[in-house]
């Protein structure tokens, strides 16, 4: 009955957070670092709020891009398209119908599907030896930074960047300071809160300010509408599985989940090729839809499996966990049974659990997207301020968070991707241990002779040699 309770509030407050313009899971998530400590008697509480109001959030957020043209997050930039545009012909309840049941059924779907196959996970796992594992990092970091990113070079400076930060703090082989320039402060490194908050949380608020005068669209005949868009939903199943299953595969690739719902778009576009996008078809809405709750799933898998957060959210996600106690990336996570059943009846839970509140109180969410955004834009802003400061209590946190915020708005601008900096900085200190290990443990023969080493090799030096020769490839992530 407790973790039915904590599934309630966590999918309640999910649901708020997704419904602001320009927050979503990760700001979500980033907030509940305020109130971590209401989970110390029982980390399994935790969990099962946290998976809650990713689930929620990741349908929620839908709202804001369908009635006001505002991205609720990252992953749904791609339902303003033909989402935005049908709530301005006067379809808007139609919209919601087909994102509410499209996120619901491809959230149900590959979430089961997600978490029910994690056990089975465990033998392809412990095949991974120090090699493998070393080159999956460096898979993951290729990943994130030469498939979204354009240009090659602003990918090497995402890394490098994400680099030199992970590696500031105390230096596991020696035991002494590494780049602290002197200051105690940072012989612990720099807070992952403060990073996450500086690179995204604060910049996506910013950028909210563009949209600020945007008011949402009016919702005539709701329910008639609603259950109209539920048929349509059911009639273009195809374009729905499709985006949930390209949104799933995205969101196992690092970096590349946050894109994953213009990829659905652009296989649904693709797929009818003699109609036209763009003017509010409802096969764009339901092709992208489907990507949303799929690409949160997908994301989490290699969270729980090696500890690499295959997004932002993710990122979160892994380090509460962690703060908790729960110990996310070591296979033996796996035989907890415990972890597991929760991380899917969570997500699955209130995927449906969602469903159900927001069509039953569309109008009310309508009414929180009528408050001026510089209200709860300010109020997410000095939450995180108030989150951020409490990790030592000390005026170097404000420093620290300033001079992180300041690298988000700079990325931003310059489209820098921000995903690689933020999984180098979490990685780094894990991919220079694999590799030492690799050195004194294995001589470059040895290596060759292991096929799992070859495969992640070879797909490293393809991502990195298409980097190199094509040019205007990648999706622009900023």
């Amino acid at each position: 009955m407790d973790y039915a309770l904590w599934c309630l509030l966590g999918t309640l407050y999910g649901i708020l957070l997704g419904v602001i313009p320009m927050a979503g899971a990760g700001t979500a998530m980033l907030l509940v670092f305020s109130f971590a400590g209401y989970f110390e008697p029982n980390p399994y509480y935790g969990l099962i709020f946290l998976i809650s109001v990713i689930a929620a959030s990741s349908t929620a957020d839908s709202y804001t891009s369908l009635l006001t043209g505002i991205p609720g997050a990252s992953t749904t930039a791609a339902s303003i398209i033909d989402g935005y545009q049908m709530s301005k012909n006067g379809e808007a309840g139609k919209a919601i119908g087909i994102a509410m049941l499209d996120s619901t059924f491809n959230g149900i779907f590959f979430g089961l599907l997600a978490f029910a196959l994690l056990p089975f996970y465990a033998p392809i796992i412990y095949k991974f030896g120090v090699p493998e594992l070393f080159m999956f990092m460096t898979l993951s970091i290729a990943c994130v930074a030469f498939i979204v990113s354009k240009n090659f070079w602003l990918s090497i400076s995402a890394i490098l960047i994400g680099s030199f930060i992970g590696l500031i703090g105390i230096d596991p082989q020696t035991g002494g300071p590494r780049l602290t320039f002197g200051t105690l402060y940072l012989q612990d490194g720099v807070p992952i809160m403060m990073m996450i908050a500086g690179l995204f949380g604060i910049p996506e608020l910013i950028s909210g300010f563009h949209f600020g005068k945007n008011r949402p669209a009016p919702i005539n005949n709701y329910f008639a509408q609603l259950f109209d868009g539920f048929r349509t939903t059911v009639r273009l199943w195809k374009d729905s599985l499709r985006g949930g299953f390209i949104g799933f595969v995205a969101g196992m690739l690092p970096g590349v989940g946050p894109v994953g719902d213009m990829l659905a778009y652009g296989a649904t576009v693709k797929a009818h090729p003699d109609e036209k996008f763009g003017v509010g078809n409802p096969k764009g809405l339901a092709g992208c839809e489907g990507a949303n709750n799929a690409q949160k799933a997908g994301s989490l898998i290699p969270t729980v499996l090696f500890g690499i957060p295959a997004s932002p959210f993710a990122a979160i996600f892994m380090s509460m966990c962690i703060t908790f106690g729960l110990d996310v990336g070591n296979p033996f996570m796996l035989e907890d049974k415990k972890f597991i059943s929760l991380l899917g009846y969570g997500f699955v839970g209130a995927t449906i659990l969602t469903f159900f509140i927001c069509i039953f109180t569309s109008r009310i969410l309508v009414k929180i997207l009528q408050i001026p955004y510089w209200i709860y834009a300010g109020i997410i802003f000095a939450i995180i301020i108030y989150t951020c400061q409490s990790v030592t209590g000390l005026y170097m946190d404000y420093l620290t968070l300033a001079c992180c915020s300041a690298l988000g708005m700079f990325c931003y601008k310059f489209k820098i991707s921000r995903p690689a900096i933020l999984l180098t900085y979490i990685i780094i200190d894990k991919w220079q241990n694999k590799l030492q290990q690799m050195n004194t443990m294995y001589t470059i023969e040895e290596m060759m002779t292991r096929p799992l080493f070859l495969v992640l090799l070879s797909l490293v030096l393809i991502l990195v040699y298409r980097s190199i020769t094509q040019k205007n490839r990648g999706i622009d992530y900023a």
